[in-house]
């Protein structure tokens, strides 16, 4: 008996040693690795001959291969730029995030959070551009919202980088681009018959956005807001401001009074007129 059971356990052992190397037989040879050098070389072959792709998937086996190496950190750099440049941004943002992680302390700092803010920005762009034809309540700013503090965070910390103007130029007119979205989703809320929430919107200009062009137009939809609410006292309180901010203003007639931007055909402008207290025509 006990010789059967020994002979069983070995019969299964040579089985299984068996199965293993016929596995093994049918996995393809790995190639012997490069020289760490020579992936560095060919990553920026590629980057030269504008291949972004291909100096990603180089830098990427370099990092693999030799984690520690020589060349670890300028390949991570150059590998946060071939990404970009292949627009694979989300990609470019972790590895930029890895970047800052794993290196503190490191000179070239600066231009991974200046590369981390930069991809958040690019693709929100990206993004935006691909759906635009939907209604503006369904377009979501909220990646612009993170890439300007990303960039903002950038510049608390690095505000002599050579990267700073950029950074600061690109917050600009993601404060303006952000601000007029709000005043496209008002205007669409206008269209919905939902001038509560178009009020809302305009007002979110007015107190977060006070420095771009837009706040013009927002205490335009809020007077229009409040008038289609038959909030008219509230009304003349923001026409007082549109007067004395903008006093030559699209929205104002020769006698500044209020241009509305749509009169219901329903209404009547003699009512209209005493009731918005001669705010409007």
């Amino acid at each position: 008996m006990g010789f059967n059971k020994t002979l069983s356990r070995f019969l299964t052992i040579t089985s299984f040693y068996a199965v293993l190397t016929a596995c093994s037989s049918n996995q393809p040879t790995v190639e012997p690795d490069l020289p760490e050098k020579e992936y560095f070389r060919l990553a920026q072959e590629a980057l030269d001959n504008n291949l972004p792709t291909t100096a990603a998937e180089q830098l990427k086996q370099l990092e693999t291969r030799y984690p520690f190496g020589e060349y670890s950190i300028p390949a991570r750099l150059d590998l946060i730029y071939a990404q970009f440049e292949a627009g694979n941004y989300a990609a470019a943002h972790a590895t930029a995030e890895r970047f800052i992680k794993n290196y503190p302390d490191n000179n070239a700092l600066d231009y991974a959070y200046y590369m981390r803010g930069l991809s958040t920005y690019k693709g929100a762009e990206t993004f935006l551009g691909r759906y635009l034809d939907l209604n503006p309540a369904e377009r979501d700013t909220s990646e612009f919202d993170k890439a300007f503090s990303e960039f903002a965070d950038f510049l608390r910390r690095f505000p002599s980088s050579e990267y700073a103007p950029d950074a600061k130029s690109r917050m600009v007119y993601l404060r303006n681009l952000i601000a007029e979205q709000e005043l496209a989703i008002a205007h669409y809320y206008f269209k919905r018959k939902a001038p509560l929430s178009a009020l809302r919107r305009g007002q979110e200009v007015i107190q977060h956005y006070p420095s771009t062009p837009s706040v013009e137009e927002a205490l335009a939809v809020t007077i229009q807001a409040y008038m289609d609410l038959g909030l008219y006292e509230e009304a003349k309180q923001n026409l007082s401001i549109l007067v004395d901010s903008f006093p030559k203003s699209r929205y104002l007639n020769e006698d500044q009074k209020f241009i509305p931007f749509e009169l219901p055909r329903e209404a009547d402008p003699d009512l209209l007129y005493w009731v918005s207290l001669g705010m409007i025509e």
